[in-house]
């Protein structure tokens, strides 16, 4: 897929065969830039259009490179589906409940997003893609803040645990927590060895003997472990019978040997080999797993989870900042719930768009060769539908360019269906365009006049400005497609 750009036999066609010829498809873009630009005036939105067209131009082009090769091209588009494409479906699903003219609003977004759609060749097929990739992404996302959380209270309740065993004073005290701490890293660099590629990194002559001293550590490391357990048990039991005070009173030295064992020079470093261990460990599963089976769509996949990863970590400091602020601080818990809401609401958001924009394909709903001009269209009508009746003129000017986008993108569908890449129909199309173009522009001025008469006879009637408008979309629809 193209997004733009000339091909060697220089087709003026956009995509594949059946796709809107460049001419038609150009007449259609900017019959709805000014209409948008109009409903942006109409409601007091003048940075309507550039807003909408930055978020509208990003999501499509994020879909547009999914279907590129590539781990940075795959990262960037799901990156831009999931920050862009969120924006863009808040803007069509929730600015409704928002604002009055936020129906107007969505309408918009809808034919901005149509129209790209159509220059970049986006259809159905190229929407499935975009769904599961979005789903992996919000999936790892919410699934990398959980393992996130869970990991810093570990590693919290950790710091806590090693801090009070460093500054314990007793003997028994000191002796138990070194204990513990000779199990847990005990068990830590096993797990370690078992994800280290040890074996794969010796020469092949060798591996045998590795394998042996490898099995000889682990048993080791268990015996270890359990033997730091059944230690600890015994202490208690000691300390229980009395036994354990009396041995330490006889015993000269015997007391400041075992508070020597909870000091820093000792616990530290042992602390430091089994907490290297394990990062080598996670460090050397995620590379195995990155590294198996590169195919396409591992990438996809990878990609996918990566800019889910990547986008956790604001999820995590509005979650963060809304614990801290739940006293009476205001600041911090405005500013987390700006984090969270858009990270958790704006993917499902974009989620449901697009899934429907799938399921109305598979239903037969939207065409799946004219998917993009068939949302514009759409997106139009619904634009007039937000605006009312206050705006009789504008709300006929949208669906004007609604039925004009329609029928010019289906005329280019016919002439590219017919006559494939090849012939140059540039002038065919311009022709049609034009005529289209003046019947819409005909229709807009008898409206017009129409509507001046109104206002003339039945003064401010909003049934009759309403009777204007459907009278002059069935005027319209005669001349256009029949």
């Amino acid at each position: 897929m193209s997004l733009a750009g000339p091909r060697l036999d220089r087709p003026s066609a956009i995509g594949d065969e059946g796709r809107p010829r460049a001419a038609s498809l150009w007449i259609a873009s900017l019959a709805v830039i000014v209409v948008v630009g109009v409903v942006g005036v109409a409601i007091d939105l003048a940075s309507l259009l550039p807003t909408l067209g930055l978020v509208v131009g990003m999501t499509v082009a994020g879909v547009g490179l999914l279907e590129r090769d590539g781990f940075v091209n795959q990262v960037v588009a799901h990156l831009f589906l999931l920050t862009f494409g969120s924006a863009f479906a808040l803007a069509v699903l929730a600015a409704p409940f928002v604002s009055r003219v936020g129906l107007a609003v969505s309408g918009s977004a809808l034919a901005l997003a149509g129209i790209a759609a159509a220059w970049a060749d986006v259809g159905g097929d190229t929407l499935k893609p975009a769904a599961i990739g979005s789903a992996i992404s919000y999936v790892s996302m919410l699934c990398a803040a959980v393992l996130a959380a869970v990991l810093a209270v570990i590693v919290f309740f950790g710091w806590t645990v090693l801090t009070g065993i460093v500054g314990v004073s007793t003997p028994v005290a000191s002796l138990t927590g070194f204990l513990m701490i000779v199990a847990a890293i005990g068990g830590a660099v096993g797990l370690a060895l078992r994800w280290l590629p040890i074996r794969q990194l010796t020469r092949r002559d060798r591996r045998p003997a590795v394998e042996r001293r490898l099995a000889t550590v682990r048993r080791r490391l268990l015996y270890t472990v359990a033997g730091s357990v059944a230690a600890i048990a015994g202490i208690a039991v000691l300390v229980i019978a009395g036994v354990f005070e009396g041995a330490i009173r006889s015993v000269p030295g015997l007391a400041v040997a075992l508070k020597a064992l909870s000091s820093p020079f000792v616990v530290w470093p042992i602390v430091a080999v089994g907490a290297g261990a394990v990062v080598l460990g996670v460090v050397a599963v995620g590379l195995r797993r990155f590294t198996r089976q590169v195919t396409a769509e591992t990438t996809r996949r990878t990609a996918a989870m990566t800019v889910g990863v990547v986008l956790s970590l604001p999820f995590l400091l509005g979650l963060a900042l809304l614990i801290a602020s739940s006293g009476a601080v205001v600041g911090p818990f405005l500013l987390g719930s700006v984090l969270l809401v858009p990270l958790l609401l704006g993917p499902l958001a974009f989620l449901a768009v697009i899934g429907g924009s799938v399921a109305a394909v598979g239903l037969g709903l939207l065409p799946a060769r004219a998917t993009g001009p068939a949302i514009a269209a759409t997106g139009l009508i619904v634009a007039a539908i937000g605006l009312g009746r206050a705006s009789p003129l504008v709300v006929f000017a949208c669906i004007a360019t609604a039925v004009l986008v329609w029928d010019t993108a289906t005329f280019g569908l016919g002439v590219t269906a017919e006559l494939g890449h090849l012939p140059d129909t540039r002038r065919l199309e311009l022709f049609h365009g034009a005529v289209a173009v003046g019947i819409a522009v005909a229709a807009v001025v008898l409206v017009t006049g129409l509507e001046l008469l109104r206002a003339g006879l039945f003064g401010s009637a909003s049934a009759a400005g309403a009777a204007v408008v459907v009278l002059g979309a069935l005027l319209l629809l005669v001349p256009l497609r029949g």
